[in-house]
């Protein structure tokens, strides 16, 4: 709501929100059962809020950093505080937000159960351990000459630093090795998401010819004629013999467990003022205002996955070019290379989270680009089609964003905080 998604046309968002917030204490008041001191909290961090948002509704300037750490935490809390005053119980779904939480940045606010096929696929931290050791295991591919972590390096945010990822002859492939932190939190894996969940992701890592060249039933067979890795799934999953599912779920297990959301952005708006620069916080204020950057990448995953049920995961047309000249577009046709005849998805790629992004250069699905500030100087001039390249259907406004050569470094400061510690 803050970014706009809402309303990105009319652009009134930050003018309609005291209106959505001042129903608030309505809605609470049909659930109070008892006199309550929270809802009177409420209503008092209510009347704060809106006075900050009636000072000022410009988007360019208005200080979203501020607005969101101590105001809209503050009703959040508050709104937690009444529930739990109330006895209210909590609907038993699967969500993806915690019933506990008490803000989006709580650290842990989020159940990565919620991304799972099912109960049996649910993380464990027998699953995590083993799934940590085959991650670097070269059992796992065809001549055990290549494990996950060959391409999936931690100290560069599981990504390679490479433009594109090298086939198993040492050639390149087609696209950039994508990170695997907070991948979990996506519907939609792949740059170009044709795999729904991490469990088929591994699989199809392993089996492609161009990366790890294995064979799933080979693999499972080497697994259980190893005593040891078949005891341990054994321990895990209770089965006489290691399914392949049970591989693909341990993998998937440890990759979900990189989400550590231990950020100095974070501790900032866990109430660690001093936790970010200035420039940082400006930075932030940018990135969602006048930059217009979270309305794709929303905050707090930073990826295209959509608050506030966190159901979808988007994938947007922006226009990339081949590398940071911005000469011709990237010929690679993204989801339309399994949708030929669909215009709309032609040139579209999933909207990766920006969280750890100062460890994953070269950018973008070509890894084209070599730096945040070629990134954002791309971003500036309204992506491909607001450089002169022919791109049908390009879902980013093609307008220029008036960024300032300081504004840009500060978003950039500000993408350096979201690196995890």
């Amino acid at each position: 709501g803050i970014a706009g998604f809402d309303t990105p046309i009319s652009g009134r968002h930050l003018i309609e929100m005291p209106y959505a917030l001042e129903h608030i204490p309505i809605v609470l008041k049909l659930l109070e059962d008892k006199p309550s001191k929270a809802l009177t909290q409420v209503k008092t961090d209510i009347d704060k809020a809106v006075a900050f948002l009636k000072q000022n509704s410009d988007k360019n300037t208005f200080d979203f950093a501020t607005f969101l750490s101590e105001h809209l935490h503050a009703i959040s809390k508050g709104m937690l505080a009444f529930k739990q005053e109330q006895n209210i119980a909590s609907v038993e779904v699967t969500s993806v937000i915690k019933k506990d939480a008490a803000t989006l940045f709580d650290k842990n606010a989020y159940d990565v159960n919620a991304f799972v096929p099912g109960k049996a696929y649910e993380i464990a931290p027998d699953k995590i351990a083993l799934g940590k050791e085959l991650f670097s295991n070269s059992i796992l591919s065809r001549d055990n000459n290549r494990s996950c972590i060959t391409c999936h390096l931690p100290e560069k945010a599981f990504t390679d630093g490479r433009a594109k990822a090298l086939s198993l002859d040492n050639t390149d492939l087609d696209r950039n090795t994508p990170s695997l932190n907070y991948a979990n939190f996506q519907h939609g894996q792949f740059w170009d998401m044709r795999s729904d969940d991490l469990e088929g992701q591994s699989t199809q890592v392993i089996t492609n010819k161009d990366e790890m060249h294995g064979d799933m039933k080979d693999i499972i067979a080497k697994i259980n004629q190893n005593p040891a890795i078949q005891n341990r799934f054994k321990k895990i999953y209770n089965t006489p013999k290691v399914e392949e599912w049970q591989l693909q779920n341990v993998l998937a297990s440890y990759i979900r467990s990189l989400a550590t959301f231990s950020s100095p952005f974070d501790a900032f708006m866990r109430g660690e003022k001093t936790a970010i620069t200035e420039r940082q916080k400006e930075g932030f204020n940018l990135f969602v205002g006048k930059a217009n950057c979270a309305s794709c990448h929303f905050v707090p995953f930073f990826n295209g996955t959509v608050p506030p049920v966190f159901s979808k995961t988007e994938h947007e047309a922006i226009g990339t070019a081949e590398n940071a000249q911005n000469k011709t577009l990237s010929k690679d046709p993204g989801r339309g290379r399994f949708h030929p005849t669909i215009e709309v998805l032609q040139h579209t790629f999933k909207t990766p989270s920006i969280r750890n992004i100062a460890k994953t250069a070269p950018y973008m699905h070509n890894g084209g680009y070599q730096t945040l500030e070629q990134v954002m100087d791309f971003y500036n001039r309204g992506g491909g089609k607001g450089l002169g390249l022919h791109i049908e259907h390009q879902t980013l406004s093609d307008a220029p964003l008036n960024l300032t050569p300081d504004e840009i470094s500060k978003i950039v400061e500000f993408m350096h905080a979201l690196t995890d510690n």
